[in-house]
């Protein structure tokens, strides 16, 4: 028979609502089984948690696991042997759990290293979140996210679909334009005609699977939110005409801001390429207002760290410096994760949910940036990692 045990920490962020709340989290076996107003007679084993706010499992919506921004060049990463980029994964996603990363959504991997990677996770032969992989991406020839494989047309694009649904994807990922990190390539134009789109999106629908895109602006967006996508990646340069029809067809966006803003991002790794360098600033100079007009749109939004491992409170801080009140901001990477993840079993702390948690010290909702130091990282009913909250 599973244990027992109670969280007693000083409040307790459910996402559920916009305020803490003088909680007990009942955890027994994987699940939450209750959140009680006191401990129950029946609980014997009390993990108390004094000065810390407890909160969902962290999801980090948008990333890679063999990718390091600040190594530069990141489609060459993916071209690397198996064994190496195994080796960065396996250390990588450590540093995700260790951050309060529960799970993680993997936006594109070659060699089959997400569903290795997976494996070995869920084997407990190495630590790290749970992974939902989307497989190989689709890509275009020398485009944006083309390391090993590229599509050339729907036939293409159905078999690659296929493959990587047999393999166990969570979902789907297909590069709609260009973007920061690779020369010659524009953060507009879309190498794929919206009949190619629009195939790729009945593909991995027929499938049970979400089709994510990544879209910066201009056409290649205008193309993907109209032909049957379910997310939009990025999104740093649509505009308002684009935020209002994603609202209108209920699409999620996904931000990624610190893979742009933090000093170990596309600046540290490819700081000598003049145009990578352009885009980078415009990105930059824009992003603010373009995800002001998101938040406002009422969209459902989720943020991502793009490989920069360990980092997603930079980004739900950012997001909140955006306008997201820290409660939207918190759900961003909680409970509306979930919803983009298509994984209703956890994201929040309610009965019957997946006993994935964070804690960390003070009150994100009046500091959000406590959120960078967890003191407590529980994963699926196992704590797998649990600091002093006084020392230091």
């Amino acid at each position: 028979m599973n244990a027992r045990y109670a969280l007693l920490a000083d409040g307790v962020f459910t996402g559920l609502s916009e305020t803490l709340q003088a909680a007990v989290v009942i955890v027994e076996g994987d699940r939450i089984v209750g959140v009680e107003t006191g401990v129950p007679s029946d609980v014997a084993n009390v993990v108390r948690l004094p000065g810390v706010t407890l909160l969902p499992g962290l999801i980090d919506a948008h990333t890679h696991v063999s990718i390091l921004p600040s190594r530069g060049n990141q489609i060459d990463q993916m071209r690397v042997p198996l064994a190496e980029q195994m080796s960065i994964a396996r250390s990588s996603v450590q540093a995700d759990l260790l951050s309060g990363v529960t799970t993680m959504r993997i936006m594109g991997q070659e060699l089959g290293v997400d569903f290795a990677l997976k494996a070995e996770i869920a084997a407990g032969d190495t630590l790290g979140p749970d992974l939902i992989c989307a497989g190989v991406q689709l890509a275009k020839q020398n485009g944006h996210g083309h390391a090993l494989t590229a599509v050339s047309d729907v036939e293409d694009i159905r078999r690659l679909v296929d493959e990587n649904a047999r393999k166990g994807a969570g979902l789907i990922k297909i590069f709609t334009t260009g973007g920061v990190s690779t020369v010659a390539t524009s953060q507009a134009d879309c190498p794929f005609t919206p009949e190619e789109i629009r195939a790729a999106a009945d593909a991995a629908h027929d499938r049970g699977l979400k089709l994510a895109s990544h879209a910066h602006g201009g056409e290649g967006a205008k193309r993907a939110i109209e032909n049957g996508v379910d997310t939009i990646e990025h999104g740093v340069l649509l505009d308002q005409r684009m935020i209002e029809e994603a609202a209108r067809r209920a699409l999620a966006i996904v931000g990624t801001f610190s893979i742009q803003d933090h000093p170990a991002g596309i600046l540290a790794g490819d700081a000598k390429s003049p145009e990578i360098q352009r885009k980078l600033l415009e990105v930059r100079s824009r992003v603010g207002e373009t995800w002001r007009r998101i938040l406002d749109s009422g969209v459902r939004v989720a943020v991502g760290t793009d490989s920069m491992h360990g980092c997603l409170a930079f980004d739900i801080a950012r997001l909140a410096t955006f306008g997201a009140s820290p409660a939207r901001a918190l759900r961003a990477a909680t409970v509306d994760a979930a919803a983009v993840c298509d994984r209703s079993d956890r994201g929040a702390i309610a009965p019957g949910l997946r006993a994935d948690l964070v804690g960390v010290v003070g009150n994100p909702l009046e500091d959000i940036r406590v959120m960078s130091r967890p003191v407590f990282v529980m994963k699926a009913g196992a704590i797998v990692h649990r600091l002093d909250p006084h020392a230091g």
